[in-house]
């Protein structure tokens, strides 16, 4: 039989006090906060379910905010590029009506230089555009160059022509940016391109860049690289010229190599755009075949002064149509500037729709965050928030309970010495 003493009863009494109050208290706090945890140690697998959570709806924000922003600049991109569109089919327009023969004669002659001073205006608008840049101040079109705008522009006189003022006029447009990418993540390891570089999207006419270098017995001496379009293509030591035609053709990039002549390489881009070359680290390779200059390895418009280069963008293209309005040449007018104009278009045309495609995924990515969202609240709520009637009916029946606890405790424990002496 185990002996139970005064000293054991209030021990017992107080500690079962002493839990009811812990337990009144942790309920009273859920109800003041409205989660079921207060720190890791009341329930370990349950908060370690609520900092995922947590951790996941605050990543998720991050990435709405990232697709607000992409689609901002997409849309802005896709804004300035419609433009352009309405720019180049207006030209489009003047240009056929002078490659007419209808418009000869004195008042043919004035029409033509009417066509050349609104072409000019144009060619002005277009390098505004090139020129703009997005809500944030930085260029719309200039890649990941921020410190300077993308086009530069260069004016001079043009020799006399009867019946029009040619000071200043601008002779030639050079692109100063580069083709990097701005990448938007909008999921872990998924992201949008929301950049388009000025070096395509305002590119005419397809880019040859033909060496003069006799290459037949070229041989790399050394393992070097060299990167085309940003893409990097590795050379091992021994590789000669056809090794080096058989990498790039094999790379992926918007570009095909060949011999030409049977001594020279040549490069030609399968798409309008201006080719990017560059040598890497301490490589040569480009130099060495004549493609790239000595004295500027860095692009753009560092391609070797021998090199035969081919290919106009959108500003050359509507330069060469104002001059040849100027000077009257029908036969350019009516070929190869219309035939220029449509090839330049075409690539305006094709980047709408590769920018149109952008958005619409960025669309898909709203509605699937927007979903990840509420489903991961609803999930954080469901592990850290309370059920208000369950948790009051519990602190009700703890009240209850020690309520009877302290009024047991009263009768059970025996008088005391004390209380005889009162």
């Amino acid at each position: 039989m185990i002996r139970t003493t005064d000293i054991m009863k209030n021990s017992n009494l107080t500690r079962n006090l002493g839990r009811h109050s812990y337990e009144m208290d942790k309920v009273q706090n859920q109800l003041a906060t409205g989660r079921k945890i207060r720190t890791p140690g009341d329930d370990p697998s349950a908060a370690t379910n609520q900092m995922y959570f947590r951790t996941r709806v605050n990543e998720l924000e991050q990435f709405e905010q990232n697709l607000t922003d992409a689609k901002s600049r997409l849309d802005l991109t896709d804004g300035e590029l419609a433009r352009v569109t309405d720019i180049m089919q207006r030209v489009r327009e003047l240009t056929v009506q002078a490659a007419n023969g209808v418009y000869q004669g004195d008042d043919g002659f004035e029409l033509k230089n009417a066509f050349a001073k609104e072409i000019d205006q144009h060619l002005r608008a277009l390098i505004e555009i090139g020129n703009g840049r997005d809500a944030t101040g930085r260029p719309l079109f200039g890649g990941h160059r921020t410190g300077q705008l993308p086009f530069q522009v260069i004016e001079a006189s043009l020799p006399g022509l009867k019946g029009v003022d040619v000071k200043n006029w601008i002779t030639d447009v050079q692109y100063q940016g580069d083709i990097g990418r701005q990448l938007h993540e909008v999921e872990r390891s998924q992201y949008i391109d929301i950049n388009l570089p000025g070096s395509k999207a305002f590119w005419g006419t397809n880019t040859t860049v033909t060496s003069t270098v006799d290459a037949n017995e070229y041989v790399a001496l050394a393992e070097q690289s060299f990167k085309i379009d940003g893409v990097r293509i590795d050379i091992s030591a021994g590789d000669r010229l056809d090794d080096v035609i058989d990498k790039i053709n094999r790379s992926g990039i918007e570009v095909r190599a060949s011999r030409v002549g049977q001594d020279n390489i040549s490069l030609h881009s399968t798409s309008p755009h201006q080719i990017w070359l560059e040598d890497s680290e301490n490589g040569t390779v480009l130099r060495d075949l004549g493609l790239i200059s000595s004295q500027k390895s860095e692009p753009p418009n560092n391609y070797a002064e021998s090199a035969i280069t081919a290919g106009a963008s959108i500003f050359d293209t509507l330069i060469k149509l104002r001059n040849d309005l100027l000077t009257k040449d029908q036969l350019e007018i009516g070929g190869r500037d219309l035939a220029n104009l449509d090839s330049a278009i075409q690539n305006v045309l094709r980047h709408r729709a590769d920018i149109g495609a952008r958005q619409n995924r960025v669309e898909e990515h709203e509605k699937r965050v927007s979903w990840d969202q509420a489903h991961m609240q609803e999930l954080m709520a469901k592990s850290e928030g309370i059920d208000f009637p369950e948790t009051i009916t519990k602190l009700k029946w703890l009240e209850t309970i020690h309520q009877y606890a302290l009024n047991v405790g009263a009768r059970v424990i025996g008088p005391q010495l004390l209380d005889y002496l009162r």
